[in-house]
Parts: C-alpha cells; structure tokens; sequence
C-alpha cells in the first residue's frame, strides 16, 4: 500500500472538485465536474443528485488518473458553499432541490429585519423552507432534512446530517429563528466544529463511490472558511483572497470593527471580516463561453470536454493579452453581471464595457475583464483594509490562481505582494481539518506549518501599480456614471 491520504470534496458554485492530499499537504491530484445549472422561467436551480451522481464519477476518475488504491485513504473530508438548501424525506430522497434564484427575497427580509444577529446562512436556510411551506405544502410536509451543500455530501456518505459553524447558524440554532418555518431544532443539520470526525463511510455509499466501509469522514467546513485555512491565513491580520465565481476577500480578526461586514467566526474564537466581487470571477467564464464558445452542452462527457475547452482557451486567451500594457487600450469592463454587493449594495447595477472603438479586438475586451475583475477586487480589499488595517500577507486561493496573468495583475492592482499555493486551497482547507481530526497533528496550526505550501510569492511592478491606480479613478468614474441606469 502507498503512503496515506486524505480525500476531499469542495462544491462550489460552478464546480465540484475532488482531490487527494497527503499527510503533509502534497496535492496529489485534483479532478473538476462543472456544475449543471437548470432553469426554467425565472426559476434557476441545480440537481443534488447530480452533484453526487458527480461525485461518484470524479472519484472513479481521480482514483484512477493518479493511481490510488482505496486503502490508502484513511480520512475525508468537506469543503462549500453555503447558499444552498438542499430538501430530503425521511429515507433521505431529495424531494425539492437547491434553487439559485431569489424566490424566497420576501421570507428573508422578513428573518433579517426581525432578528439582528441572524446569520445570513442561517437565516437564508430558514427562510426557503418558509416558502416551501407557503407555497408548496404538500411537499414542505413531507420534508424531514435541510441540509446545505456540502452537509449533503456528508449525509450521503454518512446518514449523519451536521454542518460547521460557518455555513450555518454560526453557533448553535435559535429554536426563536427556527419558529419562523415551523422548525424543530431535530429538523435541520447538527453543528459541528469543521475538525471533528461527523461518523463513517457507510457500506452503501462506500460501494457506490469505489472505496472502502469505514473511513473517517470529517464535519469540514464552508469554502470560505476552508480557503483561509489551506491558505494559511487563520492568524489576526491575515487575508486570503478567493478567485471563484465570485471573488471574496476575508481578513481574521480578533475584534469586530464597527460599521464591519463580519461574515462567521472562525473557531473557536476569531472573526472573519471580509466582502464579495459578486461574479467578478464568472465575468471571465462568460467572456469565454460567449465570445469564443460553439456548440452546446448535454451530458457529462460533453460537460468535461466543454471544460476541458473551457480551460484551453482561458491559457490562449492569456497568452493573447500578457504583453499587452496596462489599460486595454482604453477598454474598460464593470463586472456587475449579478449586481454589485461589495463595497456598496447595488442590487441592480448592471456590466457594461466602455471605450470600444473601430480598433478594439477581442483581447482587448478579455484583458479588460480581467482589468475588471481586478479592480472589483480591489474596492472589496480597500474597504476591508479601512475597517481592519493592513494585512501581514495575503494568500490567494480558488481555480483563477492557474492564470499568472490575473494573479500578476491583481498584484499590480492591489500594489501588493500576494502568496500563491495551488488551485486547490479549499480542498487543503478541509484535509488540514480531517488531518486534525484524526489525531496527526496535535493542534490546528501544526497541521498548517506542515500543509500548506506556499508555491511562489507574486510581486507587483512599481510602473505597472502606478498606472492601475490611474486606470482605477477613471474606472470609479465609469461605475459611479452608471448609477442612474440601475434597474432601467
């Protein structure tokens, strides 16, 4: 048998990746699912057992691809998004699936208006299951679990229904929070600490996904809090930046400035500060799927090549714009795709490009999306800087860090140096926690001294810096223009 490993699973918005670490934090392989998105009307949700239909095929292929026996792993462990609620009858079956869009606005304001210190998770969580039971009691009443994301992961591969801290309630559950939807406290997932060890492969789960009964199965943690974590930034003053769909940055903090948006905690005693690029990072996937995309997508080979595509031509498309000087040639890109969140909340702020003229190309408008992405990022981090101060180092996680372009612009833009380990944080985040868990470490951050690896440190270019802080005035003046257009 090789040396011992840990598996992990990180959902994310846009994509499921499945990953292998060993004991002192090499990646040893890493494999991605795209996540399929369905919509019908205004209605926008994804299948939960296609997540762990992907699930199954990504560890088929990742045991594989890398040569790994089942018995080498002797933990996994959990890593996502918080957002979504999944729906389960008593026998576990999925009877409503976990929905994008905002049809339950109305429930939530209501949770977040009533109660000061709900947190959002939680609160978003109690309020879909008060609109299933408004406007779909007949299925409402036949739910037995409400269980997000990655907790669903852990159900499926357990039985055992538990959550971390930072995806959910942020402590225990309000049993005043969970009257609003009728809930008893036995209704939805336990919390856990994300370095406890919530049960045990299950024999069923463990055939269905190729590996063995018995394996220990580790709480892990919302993505958020499993970036910091594989990023090595859990210390007061450090920050990590996520490139994902959307582009977050949190800083640790002993103390909760006032006026600050403060996210979760991060056990047992510190506090994540932070603030979201909403969609800054999906602004680059859509550039590429509509300006250098054919073709449609059906099943889960087609979806594997489509982003097997999907990578090959983000690498082209950075060759196409590396030489290029700062500024686009004069294009710039608001990546409000989805609104704006952070710094201000624009709900209906929409993207926009502007300064095209006869001569623009298709590198200048990606390059200027990239710019873009950037300098949404930058407001986010100047805005937690104000309420925090400076951070000691920032390490930068999320798949966007494969791009040397993006990483080395942001560094420019940001006039920064930014620490890189690789694209797979998240997943060291959660195995840095199972590592924990299992006894292999005898704290938290001993774990972190030996896991995380710091691959190289980006620089910003002092020319470079001064002429994004220019390009960044002229862009304020740009997003600030657009204001009266909001919503029309």
């Amino acid at each position: 048998m090789g040396e011992e490993l840990i598996l992990t699973y990180d959902l994310g918005t846009t994509r499921l990746k499945v990953a292998a670490f060993s004991l002192d934090g090499e990646l040893v392989g890493q494999t991605t699912r795209r996540n399929t998105e369905l919509s019908r009307g205004s209605s926008r949700w994804q299948a939960a057992d296609d997540w762990w239909r992907d699930c199954i095929d990504t560890t088929v292929q990742l045991l594989a691809d890398h040569a790994i026996e089942p018995a080498q792993l002797v933990g996994i462990s959990l890593s996502g998004r918080a957002g979504a609620t999944v729906f389960l009858d008593a026998d576990g079956v999925v009877i409503e699936d976990p929905w994008l869009d905002n049809r339950h606005a109305s429930e939530l304001g209501e949770m977040l208006s009533t109660f000061d210190a709900i947190p959002n998770y939680a609160a978003a969580l109690i309020a879909k299951s008060k609109w299933l039971e408004t406007n779909r009691p007949e299925v409402a009443s036949r739910v037995r679990w409400r269980l997000y994301a990655k907790d669903f992961l852990l159900f499926r591969m357990t039985g055992i229904a538990a959550t971390d801290p930072a995806s959910g309630p942020d402590g225990d559950w309000n049993e005043d929070w969970l009257a609003r939807a009728n809930l008893a406290p036995d209704q939805v997932p336990k919390v856990m600490l994300p370095w406890t060890i919530a049960g045990t492969l299950t024999n069923a789960a463990a055939n269905t996904l190729g590996l063995i009964e018995g394996i220990p199965v580790a709480v892990g943690a919302h993505d958020g809090i499993c970036a910091n974590t594989g990023a090595g930034a859990i210390t007061e003053g450090t920050m990590a930046i996520t490139l994902g769909t959307h582009c977050v940055a949190r800083m640790v903090t002993s103390q909760v400035p006032v006026g600050s948006l403060r996210f979760y905690s991060y056990p047992p005693n510190l506090n994540v500060i932070g603030g979201n690029a909403l969609m800054a990072g999906r602004s680059l996937d859509w550039f590429l799927d509509t300006f250098t995309e054919t073709g449609t997508v059906t099943g889960a080979l087609e979806r594997d090549t489509k982003e097997a595509n999907r990578q090959q031509r983000f690498r082209q498309m950075d060759d196409a714009v590396r030489d290029m000087k700062a500024g686009a040639d004069d294009v710039m890109f608001v990546p409000h795709l989805g609104g704006q969140l952070s710094p201000e909340r624009r709900p209906a702020a929409k993207a926009i490009f502007y300064g095209m003229n006869s001569n623009t190309t298709r590198e200048n408008l990606y390059r200027s999306v990239l710019e873009g992405a950037c300098l949404a990022i930058a407001d986010v981090v100047n805005q937690v800087i104000a309420w925090c101060g400076p951070p000691d180092r920032i390490g930068i996680t999320g798949s966007g860090m494969k791009s040397d372009v993006w990483t080395s612009m942001l560094a420019d833009v940001l006039d920064r140096p930014l620490e890189l380990t690789d694209a797979a944080s998240e997943g060291r985040g959660a195995a840095i926690f199972c590592a924990t868990a299992l006894g292999r470490y005898p704290t938290l951050e001993d774990a972190i001294m030996q896991m995380v690896k710091v691959s190289r440190i980006v620089k910003p270019d002092v020319e470079r810096a001064g002429a994004y802080n220019e390009r960044h005035r002229k862009w304020h003046f740009l997003v600030d223009s657009t204001r009266p257009l909001d919503g029309i």
